[in-house]
């Protein structure tokens, strides 16, 4: 394995010469997770309401309607389990969140996600909410005529055909909301034998057979007169998640959209199973330069590592005369949060209970040819909620983006897990006193992109075109602003959490979900501000600046509450140094009909940059392919880049030794980076083989300068054909030396 020289000397004198933004007098720390927030008492008190109907998409606990006593619930230690819950500890105001979100069910019409061609039918699959793409069925093989009982089965993820069985049932709720029974109508199986598989109604089963539940059990039951009725009680009076027709989330007060749902994403961003993720592969450790895999993990030794690489990163900036922009104490924080977010809730494709949604946050040092240091705080995350988001809900999510307008195009109300490698810069590279001091322009903005003239850009629009922050939790964060130069929020496109996907399926934040109804299961609440003198930190802008949580009027002597927020909605006081607040305040946007619409928008990130940004390497860069890029590769830590300080203040930068690295991505489909590291000047050939020997193609055949280099590979031949899948092998020689790797070409 290649290395750089990895020399450390530190500057103690200098380092106590250079002021920095000194947080020991703050309060900083990071909200409760999703799964810690199941285990925290809920001391809201509920009187059961049925829901006004029985109707598509509403959100019930199941409840005895003739005691009041017992509701359905999922068994805690065995999500595929149904049991007995007991409704006095949500009625008290003495259970947790755990014992209401277990009793939570969306009831949903069978056609719900082909409506744009199908009618309702009136009879509904039920779905938990820590489950989304599960569904009730029989604990019974398929072509069983009947059941004794029921289960949980994952009806459409990405694991599914891991089940033994795969089916669901449907029923028929005959009654009022106040008052039905629940019948087992029919029963669909997932047919393996046709290609490609479908659901296929279940023709043995009988329809003869309805819910019962006890004290103690819930079963089916084939006399109707033993039958439970039930009350669909609102779940929303209990943990509100609706997003109501006028709200500041849907102000237009747009209806529900019927369009088809979109199809999976293919090619490279076809979704894959958690346990291949390239973050937590063999693969990603290979890219990754060994110096900091000491970092990796969140064991007490990593911690240390992480503390002691901030410890180095200070020495050297301030050989510079340059610091952190924070304290090393906030960075450690906000890494230590990110670590601690593991799904409580399937409420994605792909995604597995208890699994990390941030794999690894590390923090790198490399320089660039100038010899300036640009340190970064690496976060590798899975973009990832860790809670249920109700994408099912959403008024009118994203188009495909495929020809025709809204009306003709599929929309997203489907999320998928994305690798993400994110830089969150910690130099201090100083503030904007105007928008323009930051130049965007080879990045593109959202007013430039629509036409916008600089006379017209605001802190709204001289913004990102996708992602310019992290949250806390480790999904990105937009522009309040859409593509369209409105607020999200104005477009009824998120979710109750602020959260929606896009085109890729991936999740976004662009709004404040606390700020919108603080229904306690939201990225930060208001349980986190107990004890403590200042709002959580919630997330990182790609310009270094920090976000925390809003101020609240019921902590109104909070550190700072007091003091204006700017225009970017940040502000400075006491010691925390520039950050930002999530913030709400009154807006008004022209609707179609170009009347103005009033109403309250609950910013989470604004959109502009406060802090200056034209230094930064890479600043939108969050691909995991800034492993393979010449320009970015040292400061994600890639394999032989590592620089972290000299002692005669020098920057080595060329490559020790020959070294080729895996091409990247491996597999792929159509497109692979392959990467090498030059230790001299040399003739340089790079070619590709079949597995016969056979030579497919040569990419280079030419003299280069030492350093870190890289082609492309796009699976054609010599003649520009493309080639078929299977494997391959790519030979690099370099002067006299030579080395072989293998590569697999999906098709």
């Amino acid at each position: 394995m290649s290395k750089l020289v990895r020399l450390f000397f530190l500057f103690p004198v200098l380092a106590i010469l250079i002021p920095t933004t000194d947080l020991f007098g703050s309060d900083v720390y990071g909200p409760r997770p999703f799964h810690q927030i199941l285990d925290s008492d809920l001391t809201k008190t509920w009187s059961p309401a049925s829901v006004s109907a029985i109707q598509n998409r509403e959100h019930v606990l199941l409840v005895d309607a003739g005691t009041m006593s017992y509701c359905l619930t999922v068994d805690p230690s065995d999500p595929s389990s149904l049991g007995v819950g007991d409704v006095s500890v949500l009625t008290g105001g003495t259970g947790t969140y755990g014992n209401a979100v277990r009793s939570m069910f969306q009831v949903l019409d069978l056609n719900t996600a082909v409506l744009a061609t199908e009618s309702l039918t009136g009879t509904y699959t039920l779905h938990p909410w820590l489950a989304s793409y599960h569904a009730m069925d029989a604990d019974a093989d398929i072509a069983s005529g009947s059941a004794s009982s029921v289960v949980i089965r994952d009806k459409n993820s990405f694991y599914m055909a891991e089940q033994s069985t795969i089916a669901f049932l449907v029923f028929t709720l005959a009654g009022t909301a106040s008052s039905t029974t629940v019948q087992a109508t029919s029963r669909y199986f997932y047919n393996t034998s046709l290609d490609p598989a479908i659901y296929e109604l279940d023709t043995e089963w009988s329809a003869d057979q309805w819910l019962r539940m006890d004290a103690t059990s819930v079963s089916l039951t084939a006399v109707e007169s033993e039958a439970t009725a039930f009350m669909l009680a609102d779940a929303n009076d209990l943990i509100d998640v609706k997003v109501p027709a006028g709200s500041d989330f849907n102000p237009q007060s747009t209806d529900w959209q019927t369009n088809s749902f979109a199809a999976w994403p293919t090619g490279n961003d076809t979704p894959w199973d958690y346990d291949e993720s390239q973050l937590n592969s063999d693969g990603f450790l290979q890219s990754v330069d060994d110096y900091y895999e000491t970092q990796f993990g969140d064991s007490d030794e990593a911690s240390a590592a992480a503390s002691s690489a901030l410890d180095a990163i200070e020495a050297s900036l301030a050989g510079q005369g340059a610091a952190l922009r924070y304290s090393k104490d906030v960075y450690l924080t906000f890494r230590e949060s990110l670590l601690g977010y593991e799904f409580g809730a399937v409420d994605m494709y792909n995604s597995v209970l208890g699994e990390k949604t941030v794999e690894n946050v590390y923090f790198t040092n490399a320089a660039d040819d100038d010899g300036m240091y640009h340190p970064f705080m690496v976060i590798a995350s899975h973009n990832a909620p860790a809670g249920p988001q109700f994408l099912i809900d959403v008024a009118r999510p994203p188009g495909d983006g495929i020809g025709g307008t809204y009306e003709d195009q599929t929309i997203t109300r489907n999320a998928v897990l994305e690798n993400r490698l994110v830089k969150i810069p910690l130099r201090d590279y100083g503030l904007v006193s105007t928008l323009t001091d930051n130049d965007l322009s080879e990045y593109g903005t959202l007013a430039e992109d629509m036409g916008l003239t600089e006379d017209d850009w605001t802190v709204d629009n001289y913004a990102s075109l996708s992602s310019s922050a992290i949250a806390v939790d480790g999904a990105m964060i937009y522009p309040a602003f859409s593509n369209i130069l409105v607020y999200a929020t104005f477009s009824a496109e998120i979710t109750v959490s602020g959260i929606h996907v896009g085109r890729g399926m991936g999740f976004h934040y662009h709004a404040d979900g606390h700020s919108f109804n603080g229904n306690g299961i939201n990225l930060y609440n208001l349980g986190d501000y107990e004890g403590h003198s200042h709002p959580p930190i919630i997330g990182f802008v790609f310009d270094g600046i920090a976000v925390f949580g809003k101020y609240e009027s019921t902590y109104d002597s909070m550190d700072g509450h007091g003091d204006v927020l700017d225009d970017y909605n940040g502000h400075t006081h006491d010691d925390y140094g520039y950050h930002h607040h999530a913030y709400s305040t009154e807006v008004a946007q022209q609707a179609q009909n170009g009347q103005a619409v009033t109403y309250v928008q609950h910013f989470f990130q604004r959109g502009a940059f406060k802090g200056l940004v034209n230094d930064i390497p890479g600043l939108f860069q969050v691909s995991t392919s800034q492993f393979m890029e010449d320009e970015y590769k040292r400061y994600v830590g890639a394999e032989g880049t590592v620089v972290v300080g000299t002692d005669d203040g020098l920057i080595l930068q060329t490559p020790v030794s020959f070294n080729i690295s895996q091409n990247y991505p491996n597999p792929f489909n159509p497109l692979t980076t392959l990467s090498y590291d030059l230790p001299e000047n040399e003739h340089v050939g790079i070619t590709i083989f079949d597995i016969a020997g056979k030579r497919v193609k040569t990419l280079v055949n030419t003299y280069q300068l030492a350093g870190s280099r890289s082609t492309q590979w796009n699976a054609t031949n010599d003649a520009g054909t493309p080639v078929s899948g299977g494997l391959y092998f790519y030979t690099i020689r370099a002067g006299d030396l030579k080395q072989t790797r293998k590569m697999l070409l999906l098709k």
